[in-house]
């Protein structure tokens, strides 16, 4: 991620606005017992080959090329991850 590319109400976020998004998304992270997984050259080469090969944008290609690499589960409601074989798309409005 780019953190230039966030945006906080409408505006470029500030390098205060980025400090307080991570250390926040930190805390979030840590009461939910979640990780974050590191970028690796194997992920990027995956996710080429899977914007490529289906057309995903490049998020989508990375998303679906971690997911892919970690256990070929994506909770998502965008349908697109649904051409991509060996990866299988959880609807989070229907998960119990």
């Amino acid at each position: 991620m780019k953190t230039g590319n966030i945006l906080i109400e409408k505006r470029k976020a500030t390098l205060e606005d980025i400090a307080k998004f991570f250390t926040d998304l930190s805390q979030l992270l840590s009461l939910y017992k979640l990780s974050v997984y590191p970028l690796t050259c194997q992920q990027i080469a995956k996710a080429a080959n899977l914007r490529k090969k289906h057309n995903l944008t490049f998020y989508d290609s990375h998303h679906a090329a971690s997911a892919m690499l970690y256990d070929s589960k994506i909770i998502s409601t965008d349908n697109t991850y649904d051409s991509v074989i060996g990866l299988k798309r959880l609807n989070p409005y229907s998960i119990k």
